[in-house]
């Protein structure tokens, strides 16, 4: 009985977390779009956010005395979870040089398909009600990405898409699977992913010497407020989710990314609310509300 009751507490606890997730990170427009149109490049930009990330994730872990110190071999698997995380960011950001904005958030948004075919090949086989969530919640992502404009595809960009797509999928799938990376806490797995995030981006940019400086003070704190919501928080929520409900119900509550990009680009930025993007949201709500209400462990 007791046991039955932690398992409820641990699920419920990972589809908040995995929700939480999910909104935040979709509030990367909210505290990226001022600062790009300010005129910082998206390299820049990006090496700011987690460089300062880095720095509130380690003041904040050495006055709670929170862990920091790992094996070798633990710091060998964080790397991988920081060069996987951050080039998920980086592909993404240039497949927009080569096509549209929506078409390459329509492909991105596949990954929920990629996690539950290679959680497969583990032996995890998603129930058909996680499979009719998946394909509602992915068919949900399309709709909301589709409204902009069309354009030339070309496969550069479509390559940089999966790309980015299958980094997000391999990160959610070595955290929910692997022992060693179970064994290191939420704070301390995050904390090594931006530093390693950090690291990469400082090298990519000629160890600083193409990195543009920040306009000023507003663009200071958008870029605090990117390093908080969809940086850190999103993370740490994001491993905690992947721990306590898997790979696969992870990756289909992270669909709320797009829609809570789609509320702030309504509401903030004023962009049209077509009829697409009410089904699109019907979808996702729907695919999340049927994953939650037929959770058979619950």
């Amino acid at each position: 009985m007791q046991f039955n009751t932690m398992q409820k507490n641990k699920l419920r606890w990972g589809y908040v977390a995995g929700i939480i997730s999910g909104i935040t990170y979709g509030m990367n427009p909210l505290f990226g779009v001022p600062v790009i149109n300010k005129g910082l490049d998206v390299n820049s930009l990006l090496f700011y956010r987690y460089g300062v990330a880095t720095l509130l994730m380690l003041a904040y872990m050495l006055v709670a005395k929170k862990q920091i110190r790992i094996s070798w071999k633990q710091f060998g698997l964080m790397a991988i979870l920081g060069v996987l995380f951050t080039g998920c960011s980086i592909t993404l950001f240039e497949a927009y040089k080569y096509i549209p904005s929506g078409i390459a958030t329509s492909i991105l948004y596949v990954y929920p398909i990629m996690v539950a075919l290679i959680m497969m090949f583990f032996g995890q086989f998603p129930t058909w009600q996680t499979w009719i969530s998946i394909f509602a919640g992915v068919a949900g992502a399309v709709l909301l990405s589709v409204k902009g404009g069309g354009g030339f595809i070309d496969w550069r960009g479509i390559a940089l898409v999966v790309a980015s797509g299958l980094c997000y999928t391999l990160f959610i799938v070595i955290v929910n699977l692997s022992r060693q990376v179970k064994a290191i806490p939420n704070l301390t797995l995050t904390f090594y992913c931006f530093l390693i995030g950090s690291v990469m981006l400082f090298a990519l940019s000629g160890f600083g010497m193409h990195l543009n400086p920040v306009p000023d003070a507003f663009s200071w704190l958008n870029i605090l407020g990117l390093a908080v919501l969809p940086t850190t928080i999103a993370t740490i929520t994001l491993a905690a989710s992947s721990k306590a409900v898997g790979a696969t119900k992870t990756s289909i509550l992270g669909i709320l990314e797009p829609l809570t990009a789609i509320v702030i680009g309504t509401l903030v930025f004023h962009e049209a609310f077509t009829f697409n993007v009410a089904l699109g949201v019907a979808l996702i709500l729907f695919a999340i509300l049927f994953m939650i209400l037929t959770e058979k462990k619950a």
